[in-house]
This record gives structure tokens, C-alpha cells and sequence, in this order.
């Protein structure tokens, strides 16, 4: 009885609330643990916010953690099995992406322009000046992409999956996606329901091609071509020194999101919407036929257990 709470004997595994809290408890633990050192070791750079190097322990850390669990405790491909395979539509998933995400921005910037809603101006860059702060810009936004996408859509949210479902999972993991940024400046209740709705949007992703990189792509792209190219702020942070140019807004807060940026903007939630619905229904987005799913896994597991039962009854004397 008392083994049925923590074990699952029809998955042959560990209950899915037990795991994510085993996943918990190893992140906070090497997280503490290696936080000091490697902010030591990690180069400084007076270019980049000083948060970055937090981000990268903490992100490496969860990376880490993913890793050990998967490969140890669940034994299976350790990076394959949450959405992180080193081959199959890669490429074409970080392209696909870059391009819809970034695409996503144009057109909130390009409806705001016609509007006459901002007014942009280039700032007087060099060649060089503007190559480090693009070069500044894709690592901030890398960084923030990857870590945020493997926290909230990785292993505990595919966990979370296993033991209630998707849906639940979505709406959880969205919720915390938007109270996550619940401390950001200029927030606001609009901004984060924006907010959380971009966790579903990405949570999209994921189902249809069953991998993270392509919504770390479009994480990514929206983020960059948010604030670099377009000079908006994002998620109610300016990054001002990052920006191609100087944009000055006057439209309503409620359409284009005001000082928070276009994801506290009713335009920034159509285009959530409208992209949710391509992304889902078109047949140029599409999962690696040999993508990792856990159903596919669980066939592998018991054929193989029921080959190993009958290769010990066939040799029992």
C-alpha cells in the first residue's frame, strides 16, 4: 500500500508529484552549490547586465539537473527525451522559429507605425558599436530564452503532463510563467494575463513539434526583435542601451501595452491568438517522425521487460 503512493507499477516508474519534487529539491540544492564559484570563474563583461551570469548559473544548473534525472532516475536520453535533440528538424525548427517570432514583432510594430501610434529614430551607430550590441543583444536574449523555456515548458512541465494531463499543466505552468514576471516594472493585470498567454502560445509549440527548440526560437526572435530591432521594452524592461533606435509611443496603453511594452498590449494578445492558430494548424510546422514521446517510450519498455520475462522462461531448466 505505502509503495503504491510513491510507485506507479502500471508505468513501471516513480509518481509524477514525487519526481518533481525530487527535481525541485536537486535544482535548489546544485544551484547553491556551484552559484558562488562559477560566478567567480565567469568571465566579466562590462556590456552585459550583471543578472546574466545569475541566469547562466541558474539555467546551467537546471540543464544539469534535467540531465542527471533523466539519464539516472528515469533512464532515458537525457536531452532527447525533454525536447532537446541534437538532430532531426533542428535547423529547421530554430529557422521556422526565429522567422515567426520575429515576424510576430514586425507586424505590432508595423500596425503601431501606420497608426501613428510611435515614432522611431536610428541611433547614430557605428558599425562596430551596432556589432556589440546585437552580438550583447543575442546573448542576453539567448540566454533568457533557453533557461526560461527549459523551466517552464521542460522537464517539470512534460512531468506535470504524465500525472494530470495536458491541459492542467498548461494552465498551471502558464500561470506561473505570468506571475513570474509579476515583479517586472510598468506591470500590470492586462500584462500578465499577456504574459500567460504567450506560455500557452509556447506550450503550442511544444505539442505540435513534440521539441524546445522550436519555441525557444520563437521565444528567442520575439524577444530580440522586440527590443533590439524594434527598441520596445520587454516585458516592462527598457534594456535601452541595446536598441537599434529611439522609439517614442502615444497610442493607448490597452492597445499597444504602453511602458510595459507590446506584451501588455491587446495587439501583442491577437497576435498571440493568430499565431497559436497557424502554429498548431499549419502542416509546415510538424514534429521529427522519430521525435521523443513518452507513450512511444513506455511500448519500448514493456516489449522489451516482456522479451526479458519470456528469454527467463524459456531458459528456467
Amino acid at each position: 500500500m505505502i509503495k503504491r503512493i510513491f510507485y506507479n507499477e502500471n508505468e513501471q516508474n516513480i509518481r509524477a508529484g514525487w519526481r518533481m519534487g525530487i527535481f525541485t529539491i536537486a535544482l535548489l540544492a546544485i544551484t547553491s552549490a556551484v552559484q558562488w564559484p562559477l560566478r567567480m570563474l565567469l568571465p566579466h563583461d562590462t556590456l552585459l547586465p550583471g543578472y546574466v551570469k545569475g541566469e547562466v548559473v541558474l539555467y546551467g544548473s537546471l540543464l544539469l539537473v534535467t540531465w542527471l534525472i533523466a539519464k539516472f532516475l528515469e533512464h532515458r536520453p537525457p536531452l532527447a527525451s525533454v525536447g532537446l535533440p541534437m538532430r532531426g528538424n533542428l535547423l529547421r525548427e530554430l529557422g521556422q522559429g526565429t522567422l515567426i517570432g520575429g515576424g510576430m514583432m514586425m507586424v505590432i510594430f508595423a500596425a503601431e507605425y501606420s497608426l501613428g501610434m510611435i515614432t522611431f529614430t536610428f541611433k547614430p551607430l557605428s558599425v562596430g558599436e551596432e556589432a556589440r550590441l546585437f552580438c550583447a543583444s543575442g546573448v542576453i536574449f539567448v540566454v533568457g530564452a533557453f533557461g526560461e523555456e527549459l523551466m517552464f515548458r521542460g522537464y517539470l512541465f512534460q512531468t506535470m503532463i504524465e500525472g494530470t494531463g495536458k491541459l492542467i499543466a498548461v494552465l498551471a505552468f502558464s500561470a506561473f510563467f505570468g506571475l513570474a514576471h509579476a515583479s517586472n516594472p510598468n506591470v500590470t493585470f492586462f500584462s500578465l494575463v499577456n504574459v500567460a498567454l504567450a506560455g500557452v502560445w509556447l506550450s503550442i509549440a511544444y505539442f505540435k513539434t513534440r521539441s524546445l527548440w522550436f519555441p525557444i526560437a520563437l521565444h528567442f526572435s520575439w524577444n530580440f526583435t522586440q527590443n533590439h530591432i524594434c527598441s520596445f521594452p520587454v516585458s516592462g524592461i527598457p534594456f535601452t542601451k541595446f536598441q537599434l533606435g529611439v522609439l517614442v509611443q502615444s497610442g493607448p496603453n490597452w492597445l499597444t501595452g504602453g511602458s510595459f511594452g507590446p506584451e501588455g498590449g491587446a495587439l501583442a494578445t491577437l497576435m498571440l491568438i493568430l499565431a497559436g492558430a497557424f502554429i498548431w494548424y499549419s502542416p509546415w510546422i510538424s514534429s521529427w517522425p522519430l521525435a521523443w514521446s513518452i507513450e512511444q517510450w513506455r511500448e519500448m519498455r514493456a516489449v522489451s521487460q516482456l522479451q526479458e520475462l519470456t528469454v527467463d522462461e524459456t531458459t528456467t531448466p
